[in-house]
């Protein structure tokens, strides 16, 4: 019984861990979990140690001495970092790694401000909750992950690497690994559990719930990728580029129309002029959760008395697989694009199902009736 006990508490314990991390990937913040990849916050946080956090929005602005994540503009180059607040200004906070001798913004990064902190990490008398070497083992799990994927994207004939924080691998390796834990023996007791069954029982069926998480999950994703995609219409005045310009009819013009990605998730675009002497730049940018991309097609100048419309195709897709790859599918069909990312995004969740409650009938007995009242009640009384 003790074992049985243990074996649901670690399932369970491990189920939280990956959905926080799976969640974090997706919402480009950390979730629960967190963790540090260098030695700036030692010996507060080890290299390689994870943390409880809990997301700013719930947290509110944080304290002098708190530790907090945020989204770095010079530290690295930009990108999540997380140091301690030292002291707080009119421009924002003045941020420090517990190891390194001068702030962050003696180096050059600007003042924190609250709209760039992600998360605070849970302090318990001032001590930061640790998790020694969990960023150690998700790194080494991740990198054999992106590996396989990388051989398979190979072995297919698609070349490229697997990037480190692509969705998709986070959520496909969380449905192979619940997938996995499902494919445990039955004990003596849970047989005789499934044999004392009753038709009375309530329960779920698997293939239901995991039909249900699908469309909840892939509803809006291609929502997110569909809706608002489309042609963008950009409109050349012949007559104020020549004004304005003093450019010849046929020579390059420029003009500018941004995207913006309001989702939570990273996409990536592709823009495709109708017309062949069009050219975009950039091609195929990604954009993060929030941001916006600057796109600039070059076309040739029209007669000055004449207005040309440029239609510049749009086409947005969730990063869940490495960008070369999307490229390649939706070089030969759009389509083919979408149905690999609907694939790898519902296979995930499919496992997850699967590795949670499998995918036959599950049912909960309802024990109390066999119960007398009185016993029932001194039971909701303890």
């Amino acid at each position: 019984m003790l074992q049985t006990t243990a074996e649901r508490a670690g399932t369970a314990l491990l189920v939280v861990v990956l959905v926080s991390l799976v969640l974090g990937q997706v919402l480009g913040q950390p979730v629960l979990l967190a963790y540090v990849d260098s030695g700036s916050m030692e010996p507060t946080i080890d290299e390689g140690d994870g943390f409880l956090t809990m997301p700013a929005i719930v947290t509110g602005p944080p304290a002098e001495g708190d530790v907090i994540t945020f989204r770095a503009q010079e530290i690295e180059g930009g990108g999540l970092t997380t140091h301690r607040v030292v002291e707080e200004t009119g421009q924002g906070y003045i941020t420090r790694g517990d190891a390194n001798p001068f702030t962050d913004q003696d180096g050059g990064e600007p003042p924190v401000t609250q709209d760039r902190i992600v998360a605070t990490a849970v302090q318990v008398g001032g001590t930061v909750i640790t998790i020694p070497g969990l960023g150690t083992a998700i790194e080494a799990i991740q990198g054999g992950l992106l590996t396989t994927a990388t051989a398979i994207g190979s072995a297919v004939g698609l070349t490229g690497t697997t990037a480190p924080g692509s969705v998709g691998t986070w959520v496909f390796g969380l449905g192979l690994v619940l997938f996995v834990l499902s494919f445990r023996p039955d004990d003596d007791e849970e047989l005789e559990r499934d044999v004392s069954r009753t038709t009375d029982d309530a329960g779920l069926n698997g293939r239901v719930v995991a039909a249900v998480l699908l469309v909840i999950v892939l509803v809006p994703a291609n929502a997110a990728m569909v809706l608002p995609s489309g042609e963008t219409t950009i409109t050349v005045d012949g007559s104020e580029v020549a004004e304005a310009e003093s450019v010849a009819p046929g020579d390059p013009v420029e003009a500018a129309f941004d995207a913006q990605n309001n989702g939570l998730i990273t996409l990536l675009l592709i823009f495709e002029p109708a017309d062949e002497d069009v050219i975009v730049e950039p091609t195929a940018p990604g954009i993060p959760s929030g941001e916006s991309a600057t796109a600039t097609v070059t076309v040739p100048a029209p007669e000055p008395s004449v207005d040309r419309d440029i239609v510049v195709r749009e086409y947005r897709y969730i990063v869940v697989l490495p960008e070369s790859i999307i490229l390649a599918l939706h070089d030969i069909h759009p389509f083919a694009a979408l149905g690999a990312i609907n694939l790898l995004i519902g296979g995930g969740f499919v496992g997850f199902v699967g590795g949670l409650i499998g995918f036959g009938d599950v049912r909960i007995r309802d024990t109390s009736r066999e119960l007398p009242l009185r016993v029932r009640v001194k039971q909701w009384l303890r």
